[in-house]
Parts: C-alpha cells; structure tokens; sequence
C-alpha cells in the first residue's frame, strides 16, 4: 500500500476509519499505535516513499486491510 499525501491528510484518512491512538515519529517513518483496547495493530508509513503498512496479528488485520486499501484507492 502507498500514501503520497501529508501526515495530516493521512492521520484524517485513519481516523474517518474508527482508527485512533497515538502517532509516533521513528526517524524515517510515522507509526500510529492502534488503541482499540483489544489488538496490537500499527500503522507504519514512510513519507519519503509513500509505503503504507498495516501490522500486527494477522486475524485482527483482516478486517481494517481492505478499508484501509479502499480508502487509499478513494472509495472511503
């Protein structure tokens, strides 16, 4: 996934998902934490890039991926 936007534009687009916690600047890219009390989901994006990544367990990603991927694509 790619996110050639700004960091606010993307902290918008995250949070028109339900998705919302911290953002924490690690030197070459940006990192939401995911507070949802229930999963250990990340965000990790490097603006240099674009390179958008969801991670953390795979059974609690599969349901933000694909409207994450839609989202980014322009249909959220």
């Amino acid at each position: 996934m790619t996110f050639n936007g700004t960091l606010e534009e993307l902290q918008a687009l995250v949070a028109d998902l339900g998705c919302f916690g911290h953002w924490v600047h690690q030197g070459a890219f940006e990192m939401l934490v995911i507070e949802d009390g229930v999963s250990n989901l990340r965000i990790n994006w490097w603006p240099g890039t674009g390179t958008l990544m969801l991670v953390g367990d795979p059974a609690q990603r599969r349901e933000l991926e694909p409207r994450l991927k839609e989202a980014l694509a322009g249909g959220s």
